[in-house]
């Protein structure tokens, strides 16, 4: 009977410290957290600066085929195939095969790395993900 008690007593509170311990780590906020100054997926001065004389060339191409936008994911699966392109305000667009990403620029296929897009001159390019846009071979 006297280990009983004592079985009861212990179980309890080992209840009452580990809620004790719930509510301590319930009362702590994160407002507080730290934030990083700048938003390391948002493009700009780093980004631009890494290309080539070449690179630089094709993204001046690019910045009038595809509207500034750059090509940031592809999700391929069975029956769709979608590519995400993100506009320099931060916007994301997703674009299903022969859709039209601008009024001059069609979305012909999408591959897990590349996009293929035509303009109206029915010239296709391949757009890749570091934001190179190339003529396409074929």
């Amino acid at each position: 009977m006297n280990i009983n008690k004592f079985l009861k007593l212990f179980l309890i509170t080992i209840l009452f410290f580990q809620f004790q311990t719930l509510k301590a780590d319930d009362t702590n906020k994160i407002d507080d957290e730290e934030l990083p100054a700048i938003d390391p997926f948002a493009g700009g001065v780093g980004n631009t600066s890494q290309g080539s004389v070449e690179s630089t060339s094709q993204s001046s191409q690019g910045s009038g085929l595809l509207n500034n936008m750059r090509l940031v994911g592809t999700i391929t699966g069975k029956n769709k195939k979608i590519a995400i392109f993100s506009s320099p305000d931060g916007g994301a667009f997703k674009y299903e095969e022969n859709d039209s990403i601008t009024a001059s620029t069609k979305l012909i296929e999408v591959f897990n790395e590349v996009v293929i897009v035509r303009d109206d001159s029915n010239n296709e390019y391949e757009v890749y993900m570091n934001n190179i846009i190339k003529p396409s071979d074929g």
